[in-house]
């Protein structure tokens, strides 16, 4: 004999809807916003995410997309770049005219220096404590091998 009853809450009202939680996931939408939004109780939204994996899934894909969109933006803010700027002009209300003005967004230091710190690592460009250590440690030995080699 075959169990009969109601569906579950992920079957119902998550399961239909994973496309929508990775599109809010890459937008930025909270957790909890998004268990609003399909209508569970955040608790059980979090109880899904541990039993299901395909939910979690689904959340690691908008968030990695998400990411990828801060990491160009970021890496567009270091270098600088160009933008086209639009501007209405009204007068008492009626639109007269609008103007595009080419605008130049400057590099950004501080952006510049986050990505150095993080992405150009191997080269040096780090203010980790670890890694300085382990970078003179290198050095000492290589200074070390070379006066071995002169002997």
């Amino acid at each position: 004999m075959s169990k009969t009853g109601r569906k579950n809450v992920y079957d119902t009202k998550i399961r239909p809807r994973l496309n929508e939680v990775a599109e809010w996931a890459k937008n930025g939408a909270t957790e909890r916003s998004m268990a609003k939004a399909l209508g569970v109780a955040y608790s059980t939204f979090n109880k899904y995410k541990v039993e299901k994996t395909e939910l979690l899934e689904f959340l690691k894909e908008g968030r990695e997309e998400a990411v990828e969109a801060i990491e160009n933006a970021l890496y567009k803010k270091a270098i600088g770049f160009n933008y086209v700027e639009e501007k209405t002009v009204k007068n008492n209300g009626d639109i007269i005219r609008t103007e595009c003005v080419k605008k130049i967004a400057l590099p950004d230091t501080t952006a510049a220096i986050y990505l150095l710190k993080h992405w150009g690592k191997n080269k040096g460009y780090t203010n980790d404590p670890i890694t300085i250590e382990l970078k003179k440690r290198e050095l000492e030995l290589k200074e070390r091998i070379a006066e071995e080699n002169n002997w």
